[in-house]
Order: C-alpha cells, then sequence, then structure tokens
C-alpha cells in the first residue's frame, strides 16, 4: 500500500471513530427533562426555535449515568451563525460533537474564561449560515450534573443587520455533595453562635 493511500485510510478512520462524527449519542438514553423556546431579538430582529433536551445516559451507554445534553435550532427567521450556551460555575463537561442530521456547525467548543480558567460557555460557529428554512445538526455535550434553565443566544448578518437573539435553554448545574453542604451548614452555624458570644 502506498504511503498517501495508507494515510488516507488512517484519515477516514479516525473520523469514523471520532466524537464529533458520533451519530446516535442518545441511543440507549432517557429522556430525563425537555425545554423548547423562542429566541428573540436582544438587538435586531428575527426569531429562532431551540429545543433543548436532557437524556440520562443508560447502563448500555458510553457515559452511563451521566447527562447527554442536545440542542436543536429549528424555525429561523433569519440567518444565524452563532450559537452560545451558558455554563455555569463549577460545571464540568465530559465530551461534546453533534450528530450528523442537519447542517453542520464548523466548530463546537466550550470557552475558558481568561480570567478564572473555567469554562463559560459551549459555542457553536457555522461557517455557512442557517438560513430560514434550515435546521442545525443536534449539538449535544456530556456532564455528570442535573439541568437547570439558564441563558442561550444566537447571531447571525442578514441584508447587513447584526441580530442578537436570546432565549432559555438547559444546562447543567453544579450542586455540592450531601456532606460538602451539611460541613458548610455546620461551619456557619458556628460561626454565627461564635459572633453571638464574643457580643
Amino acid at each position: 500500500m502506498k504511503p498517501i493511500q495508507r494515510q488516507c485510510w488512517i484519515i477516514l478512520l479516525a473520523l469514523l471513530v471520532s466524537p464529533i462524527a458520533f451519530a446516535g449519542i442518545t441511543d440507549g438514553s432517557t429522556l430525563y427533562a425537555s425545554l423548547s423556546d423562542t429566541f428573540e431579538p436582544g438587538t435586531g430582529t428575527g426569531a429562532a426555535e431551540v429545543l433543548s433536551r436532557v437524556y440520562l445516559a443508560g447502563e448500555e451507554h458510553n457515559y452511563r449515568g451521566n447527562y447527554i445534553y442536545t440542542y436543536l435550532i429549528s424555525d429561523a427567521r433569519v440567518n444565524l451563525s452563532f450559537f452560545s450556551v451558558e455554563i455555569l460555575a463549577d460545571v464540568e463537561i465530559l465530551d461534546y460533537g453533534w450528530d450528523v442530521d442537519g447542517k453542520t456547525p464548523f466548530a463546537w467548543e466550550p470557552v475558558n474564561d481568561p480570567d478564572e480558567g473555567k469554562i463559560k460557555s459551549i459555542e457553536a460557529f457555522f461557517k455557512n449560515p442557517l438560513k430560514p428554512g434550515d435546521t442545525s445538526a443536534t449539538l449535544w455535550f456530556i456532564s455528570p450534573q442535573k439541568p437547570i434553565e439558564a441563558d442561550g443566544s444566537l447571531a447571525g448578518i442578514t441584508a447587513g443587520q447584526y441580530n442578537f437573539l436570546v432565549g432559555k435553554i438547559l444546562t447543567p448545574k453544579f450542586v455540592p455533595e450531601p456532606m460538602t453542604a451539611l460541613l458548610l451548614a455546620a461551619g456557619g452555624m458556628l460561626s454565627r453562635f461564635s459572633r453571638k458570644r464574643n457580643s
């Protein structure tokens, strides 16, 4: 086999097993929560629907016991090339990618806060914008934390006008372990009693 042909096969194999092109991420999982919201203009005009779904990965799944967060953008009334999901403090993202069932993004990845070094959002960039009538690929990420409602945003340019849409999505929320919460509560109570005693 020629070296160039071998390299082509290696690249093809890598793409087939890559999580970025992982089809059927929710197979063997149970729907845990769902939220559909119409994103409205914060600046400019337009609207779009974003369907957020959270699945609990089943026993047969590679990420069993974790939550699979999925997002599907549809019914856009303007061109959209950017999507952002707020990630709350101390949330862990184990993996991310998209299913190949619609218009795929150029990139979908976590963005770190430069000051704190923690993930503040996960964002998608569409090289070819989502146009009215298009539906995005299902964007997903895996987290061990349960969902809560938070902010999401979409943006794009249509006929020279910048449009920024905002709405609600489901995102993970960090909850301390029960023992940690008990220790924090006990420390708070002790400091309160010691202040009263010293006064």
